[in-house]
């Protein structure tokens, strides 16, 4: 089993400007013959003296006319059945829950299958649950000392206002529309700041990485939730000593012919010029690294594809990146390099991958690049292994 926990994994996506054929929906055959149904929540952002109202329809109309609510919270893989609603001759329904607690969630509905007509699902409802305000205590903007900082986070925030003592969270949530979010609600998930000295006038945060563009930000405090907006963009970040490693060894591989393996096809390729450092797409790049190493309870590995959005353009489009762009990402558990994981290792396993990664790194379209590596726990089906993330975006 050890064996097994050791193993790297790595990704790859080649898109351009704001292509948008990545990711694909099937369609449903016609004689699939499922139930279709419809879910619309009359308000997604309620707190948790709310009370949700869901409403849709279910098609064709069944002969055993129920229906069920099913909730699945932010972080959760699992969907659980909270209501059993009856439905109108018609198919259509009309129901009310409880928020209950202050945690994000989702809700769909379900019909189980009937005759020969098989079971269906709706499309899943992002709700954003908020603590309640005291009567006393309306909802009241902040002051942020920065007005914006890089997409990769780590930047200290000071936020001013009254009635801060006793916060307990802060959390910045992307501002994107609906096609660019995979349900079409545009609602993404809050990604929580890191808290530091809370007093009643003022609070520090330091930002998570984020998308590129507006960001609501949120501050929990017993009493209110105030809010603010802070920007996030893409900024001219210098590579540590081993980010700088990575690039030599990529331009190492570069400076020589190489033999690639891509999906069953062996190629040669000639040797290509270097890239250089891109300080801007360095800061993407570490933007999503963070971002899975942070995230591994909903990413479990790699994707190119920022949780809860349509595609991976959409990171790219919000750090305001054009033209032809690629990215190569690896997963390395720390154990293969004992102490420390050869930049050499990282850029082996994608030369050495049979998907493509290799004639990637060896294009000639590509004349800069950015490298971003975090630390985080890959959480495996094996159990947790203490990993590296890296990234490199090119273009």
């Amino acid at each position: 089993m050890r064996r097994r926990l050791l193993r790297a994994l790595t990704a790859l996506v080649v898109g351009f400007g704001l292509a948008t054929g990545m990711l694909g929906v099937a369609a449903v055959p016609a004689h699939a013959a499922k139930f279709a149904l419809s879910l619309t929540i009359a308000d997604q952002t309620v707190t948790v003296r709310d009370t949700l109202t869901l409403s849709g329809k279910v098609s064709p109309k069944p002969k055993t006319r129920y229906v069920y609510v099913q909730r699945r919270y932010v972080g959760s893989t699992s969907w659980k059945t909270v209501k059993k609603v009856k439905t109108s001759a018609s198919g259509t329904f009309r129901t009310t829950i409880g928020a209950g607690n202050d945690t994000d969630r989702y809700y769909r509905i379900y019909k189980p299958g009937q005759g020969s007509r098989k079971a269906g699902y709706s499309a899943s409802v992002q709700v954003i649950v908020d603590p309640a305000a005291t009567a006393s205590s309306a909802v009241t903007p902040i002051v942020l000392s920065l007005a914006s900082g890089p997409l990769s986070g780590g930047t200290r925030l000071t936020i001013s206002g009254s009635g801060l003592s006793g916060t307990t969270k802060v959390t910045f949530t992307p501002q994107v529309t609906a096609g660019q979010t995979k349900d079409g609600t545009g609602i993404l998930p809050e990604l929580p700041g890191e808290l530091h000295q809370v007093s009643e006038q003022a609070v520090e945060v330091v930002t998570p990485a984020s998308l590129g563009g507006a960001n609501l930000v949120k501050v929990y405090t017993p009493t209110a939730t105030l809010t603010g907006s802070y920007t996030f963009t893409r900024t001219a970040r210098t590579a540590d000593a081993f980010e700088q490693q990575v690039l030599d060894e990529i331009n190492a591989r570069r400076a020589t012919p190489q033999t690639c393996q891509d999906n069953g096809t062996t190629r040669q390729l000639p040797a290509v010029p270097p890239v250089a450092m891109d300080e801007g797409l360095a800061d993407l790049a570490l933007a999503h690294s963070r971002d899975l190493a942070a995230r591994q309870d909903v990413y479990k590995g790699l994707s190119h594809v920022t949780y809860g959005t349509s595609s991976f353009e959409v990171r790219f489009s919000r750090a305001e990146v054009t033209g032809r762009y690629g990215e190569i990402l690896a997963l390395t558990p720390a154990a293969l390099g004992g102490s420390h994981v050869p930049a050499g290792y990282v850029v082996d396993q994608w030369m050495k991958s049979t998907t493509g990664h290799c004639g990637s790194l060896m294009s000639r379209n590509w004349t800069r690049a950015g490298v971003g590596v975090a630390a985080g726990v890959w959480q495996t089906k094996y159990g947790p292994q203490n990993s590296i993330f890296s990234n490199v975006d090119f273009s």
